[in-house]
């Protein structure tokens, strides 16, 4: 008995190995752009990422966190005068996003057996002039998070 859940218990950990080693080469894979890129991917699978954006006119970006984590500060770049599109996927995993407090942050969520939280100034308490950023979160069984920070 102890034999056999000795040989479970090994099957399982080669196989944990060889889904975090396919997870790190898919991360890799499909993250493109860098820090200062103003059109950005970025994937964390099987696996944790932070993100630093210091664009300086940020047009797209697109997060996705599978079985993993991904932090993602916006805090530090400058949207394009008209505004960027964000794209944020959790599946099993966490999306969490840093945005500037004078940003109007406008989210479209489709969220199944996950959640979204946004805590960020309501558009219409801004000027019509602030920075927009438009946030598409998509969660299946995992959560997006978007807070303004200064």
């Amino acid at each position: 008995m102890v034999r056999k859940l000795g040989r479970i218990f090994l099957w399982i950990t080669v196989v944990e190995a060889f889904a975090f080693a396919v997870g790190h080469l898919a991360s890799r894979k499909m993250t493109t752009g860098n820090e200062g890129t103003n059109d950005f991917r970025i994937a964390a699978i099987f696996g944790g990422k932070r993100f630093h954006s210091i664009a300086t006119a940020l047009k797209s970006g697109s997060a996705v966190a599978a079985l993993g984590g991904l932090e993602v500060d916006l805090r530090d770049a400058s949207v394009d005068p008209m505004g960027a599109d964000l794209e944020l996927t959790a599946a099993l995993g966490g999306v969490r996003v840093f945005v500037p407090g004078g940003w109007a942050v406008d989210v479209e969520t489709d969220a199944q057996m996950g959640g979204v939280d946004i805590d960020v100034t309501p558009s219409e308490e801004l000027p019509e002039d602030a920075p927009r950023l438009r946030i598409h979160a998509t969660t299946r069984a995992g959560g997006v998070a978007v807070t303004a920070r200064d």
